[in-house]
């Protein structure tokens, strides 16, 4: 090689290394991450079923972005406590939150939040299960249509919920606004309690993941009357929808995504979707892990899920007006 060229080249590699001196700090930091492990807050507690898809979309984003990603459990006040944490940690990508429909649900339900709405920007949706609406197997109800008959001969349904603000919650409140009977909501403290409750005839229906139902379906000790979706899915194919029995008003999903706290660098929120979205397709024991769970994969980029969590937000703050749903 000629002594000008590798003088041509030393100049070069000066003047690269000169220009990313003079980057700001916050783009260079932008260009290197993740340089060390990232904290996904889940707001539950361990070992439940969302747990699980957590930490297996952990796993498998992890290996893409070349760094761990600790799953932190931080339950408590409806999800509120480990969002908050998140919401007022330092916009650096380095800490994120792992949530659902709470995240929706708890601004538009509870007068005072530790947090703004917008503290929290969503980044990517992860998965997504259909509700079940169940009942006692040894209930004469078997669709829709008799649960509706039997509201207006009893003159109410009781409906159990894992709590104000739940996704039951929401649903008995479709219910009741589509069926035209009314609903007397009667909440637990969990979806395990609403189960036993529902079982022992404390209730009539509920509506629930399939992965806390789909085994009392099939061990025959409750009916699934509905999915509340546009589509069949999940455990319970053979489960006609709300849709097929005519009542598409009641539509209400199980999902999951990831949120950033307000003022993250939009290139590490799409380095983050995008690991996300690859993680499927880069990991052959992902699907299988969610689909166990009864969920399956949210697919879409960055402006999807921020549409699909505006829409959402919109709806449900209808029916929150509509009606007057709050926690109590």
């Amino acid at each position: 090689m000629h002594i000008s060229s590798l003088l041509l080249q030393r100049r070069a590699l000066m003047l690269g290394a000169a220009a990313w001196a003079v980057l700001p700090t916050g783009a260079r930091a932008q260009a290197d991450w993740p340089e060390r492990p990232i904290r996904l807050v889940l707001p539950f507690s361990a070992g439940g079923p969302g747990d699980t898809n957590v930490r297996a979309m952990a796993q498998a984003m992890s290996r893409l972005l070349g760094q761990p990603i600790v799953v932190d459990n931080r339950p408590g006040a409806g999800g509120i406590i480990g969002s908050d944490m998140v919401a007022k940690s330092a916009p650096d990508g380095y800490t994120l939150l792992s949530a659902g429909n709470g995240a929706i649900a708890n601004p538009l339900l509870r007068v005072k939040m530790p947090y703004a709405d917008s503290d929290l920007v969503p980044v990517v949706a992860t998965s997504t299960a259909p509700s079940v609406i169940v009942t006692s197997a040894t209930s004469a109800v078997k669709s829709l249509k008799d649960l509706q008959a039997y509201g207006k001969s009893k003159g109410a349904i009781t409906f159990g919920t894992a709590g104000p603000g739940s996704t039951g919650h929401f649903v008995a409140e479709m219910v009741q606004e589509a069926l035209g009977v009314p609903v007397t909501v009667v909440h637990y403290k969990s979806g395990s309690q609403t189960t036993t409750a529902l079982i022992g005839g404390e209730v009539d229906i509920a509506s629930e993941a399939p992965i806390g139902v789909a085994g009392y379906v099939r061990g025959g000790k409750l009916r699934a009357l509905a999915l509340t979706a546009r589509e069949r899915s999940g455990p319970l194919q053979d489960v006609e929808t709300t849709v097929e029995q005519g009542f598409p008003a009641i539509q209400m999903q199980h999902w999951g995504g990831i949120y950033a706290p307000k003022g993250t660098p939009p290139a590490i929120l799409d380095r983050i979707a995008g690991a996300a979205q690859r993680a499927y397709a880069s990991d052959p024991d992902l699907i299988a892990v969610m689909e166990r769970g009864g969920a399956q994969p949210m697919r879409g980029a960055r402006p999807d899920f921020e549409r699909f969590v505006r829409s959402e937000k919109e709806r449900l703050a209808k029916l929150v007006a509509d009606s007057g749903m709050k926690l109590e």
